[in-house]
């Protein structure tokens, strides 16, 4: 009995063993090949806004800045790419060294070796996750609030999503700008030269169109040296307000908010009738990306213990970064497509991965 209960032991702390030694190699691949392609999304933005320095107060270290706080978001949109590349150079390591053969040949299963693998690539994807949804968004935010205040001079946003703006002799504050490029929550107040306020006035909700802005419940109050004079319009229309433009650009991004908060906006979009498909995709594409991530490591896993794995080294990971690339297009392609197309959004974009899943369990299925 103790001679038995002693090789369990080993046993367990042999399978114990193999899974940080598997983890630890995977670990260290893929934080250097995610590194790499952090290190070139940062410079292809960079590359994008040199034409945006000197415009306003716009400068080469705000774009440097901006840079720098819109790479987490980018960081998690590309990590599932990261860990397909870094998988098969991590495993296709231990496999040039034979060890993978060692292991299988000690009694380890394809299968066992898979759960190795998902093992590290699921405490990975944690602090990914973490990454993602807990700290990008609020750096996501604050990129766009620096940027826009540093382009348009006459812009100050606040942290909540507001922001105000001047207008000659107004001084306009929105609460909420709308996918569409409505504006809703305003409040317009009018000064004169002295400067002294001249009038106040609350409205619901802005939409430009034909060239002009067309406003719905409007609450204005005038002020005069003995008393306020207060008038209610259910609709009228200004020719100026805000330029169309930079109310585009100040529209909430799906990239700023967090999931909780990216439900409460779509349900809070369809409340006032506004379209929110592309919300609704962007939600969904989110929490599609952990999946993916997981997919993309099934994949690399198939591709070193299956039959692609009688090829050299840099053929399997040039046939990762090629099927990495295939994957990444493939799914941007269905998921517009079935915008489109009218398609549940949730089928759209877990297709794909759900596609990776099944060439993956065939190829290890064929793994003698």
């Amino acid at each position: 009995m103790g001679l038995e209960k002693t090789r369990v032991v080993a046993a367990g702390d042999g399978v114990k063993r193999l899974d940080i030694y598997i983890g630890r190699t995977m670990l260290a691949a893929t934080l250097l090949t995610w590194l790499v392609v952090i290190v070139l999304e940062g410079l292809f933005v960079f590359l994008g806004e040199i034409g945006a320095i000197g415009h306003g107060d716009y400068t080469l270290a705000d774009a440097s800045l901006f840079v720098m706080l819109t790479l987490p978001v980018r960081a998690y949109q590309s990590f599932p790419m990261a860990v397909l590349i870094g998988s098969l150079l991590g495993l296709g390591s231990l496999a040039a060294q034979f060890e993978l053969n060692a292991f299988r040949l000690a009694g380890c299963s394809p299968a066992r070796l898979t759960r190795s693998v998902l093992q590290a690539g699921a405490v990975m994807l944690l602090a990914v996750v973490v990454l993602g949804e807990g700290w990008a968004p609020s750096s996501q935010q604050l990129a766009r609030q620096l940027r826009t205040s540093a382009l348009y001079d006459q812009v100050s946003v606040q942290r909540d999503a507001g922001f105000w703006v001047r207008n000659g002799q107004q001084m306009i504050q929105v609460r909420r700008s709308e996918a569409d490029g409505s504006l809703s929550g305003l409040l317009v107040y009018a000064i004169d030269a002295t400067p002294r306020l001249v009038s106040a006035s609350r409205v619901a909700s802005a939409r430009f169109q034909q060239g002009q802005w067309h406003l719905e419940d409007i609450q204005t109050s005038y002020f005069n040296d003995q008393q306020v004079d207060v008038r209610r319009t259910s609709q009228s229309v200004w020719p100026s307000l805000i330029a169309p433009r930079l109310a585009q650009l100040l529209t909430r991004d799906a990239q700023t908010l967090s999931l909780p908060e990216l439900s409460q906006y779509i349900d809070y979009l369809q409340e006032n009738g506004t379209s929110v498909a592309l919300y609704r995709l962007n939600y969904w594409q989110r929490l599609a990306i952990p999946v993916a991530a997981m997919a993309m490591l099934f994949l690399a896993v198939s591709f070193v213990l299956g039959p692609i794995g009688r090829l050299s080294i840099g053929q399997r990971i040039l046939i990762g970064v090629v099927v990495g690339l295939v994957f990444k297009l493939f799914n941007e392609i269905t998921a517009h497509a079935g915008l489109v197309f009218g398609a549940p959004p949730w089928l759209s974009v877990f297709a794909p991965s759900a596609l990776v899943f099944i060439a993956g369990l065939l190829l290890l299925r064929r793994t003698g």
